[in-house]
């Protein structure tokens, strides 16, 4: 049971680092004043960790991962361990490191966890494949929600802004850009569990595949009409600050 005392432990661990934790509506949220993450880069980042306006915070969907995690060994309050084993892998990725160490799980437990066909996303005429990235050093799956194209306007630059504060602003979800110049480039979404221990790792892995799939089914149409330059809109040709409510009134 999750309570002040059995808690207490673990917000002493993460008072050193001026993090606070908090457990509302089943999920888990660690948060730190300072921002650990390079908003640009954090597609690269390891865990959970990801900028916001005053600080950055650790989302864990604690009740979602508790039903999927019940049939393992754990003890006979497995809320206090598992609460316990993320803020670890939290306070462990906090500065960018990987925990020293540190594997994700056997490939074939992962294809077993997550088959070839759940990592093909479609949405309408949209079709694209997850990628499952696993190695020493990460554990992370991610799509493509959109070609963009080079040169950009820089009126689309600003949407695609928008757009990657919104793909983010989702739980576990980091968004950003994978480009090469000359060539373009894509918009590309993110749940990284690189540093999350074994029991949590395969617990939340199907839990990261649904939730970027309902990112792809929600936003790939959006990512791929503001990544083509070559698309005519008279919204997305303008700066969004000249679409706004304020803005358009005082055209009128």
């Amino acid at each position: 049971m999750l309570t002040a005392t059995a808690m207490q432990p673990i917000k002493e661990r993460l008072d050193p680092l001026g993090v606070t934790l908090s457990i509302q509506d089943g999920w888990l949220k660690l948060t730190s004043r300072h921002q650990k993450i390079d908003a640009d880069c954090g597609l690269d980042a390891p865990g959970l960790w990801k900028p916001v306006g005053y600080g950055s915070v650790f989302e864990f969907p604690l009740e979602t991962t508790l039903h999927r995690i019940d049939a393992l060994e754990l003890d006979d309050d497995p809320r206090v361990q598992v609460v316990s084993m993320v803020a670890s892998w939290a306070q462990q990725t906090i500065d960018g490191g990987v925990p020293r160490g540190w594997a994700p799980p056997p490939r074939d437990r992962l294809d077993e966890l997550v088959p070839a066909a759940a990592l093909s996303f479609r949405s309408g005429s949209f079709i694209e494949p997850a990628r499952l990235e696993a190695d020493e050093r990460t554990l992370r799956v991610q799509v493509s929600l959109g070609r963009l194209d080079d040169p950009m306007p820089a009126s689309r630059r600003e949407w695609v802004g928008l757009l990657l504060a919104a793909v983010s602003s989702v739980r576990l979800l980091r968004a950003g850009l994978r480009t090469r110049p000359g060539h373009g480039g894509s918009i590309e979404a993110a749940i990284d569990l690189t540093g999350a221990p074994a029991p949590i790792a395969e617990a939340l892995l199907p839990i990261a595949v649904d939730a970027l799939r309902h990112c792809f089914v929600f936003f790939v149409s959006t990512a791929t009409i503001i990544g083509d330059a070559g698309c005519p809109s008279r919204m997305l040709d303008a700066s969004p600050s000249r679409n706004t409510p304020s803005t358009r009134s005082r055209k009128t």
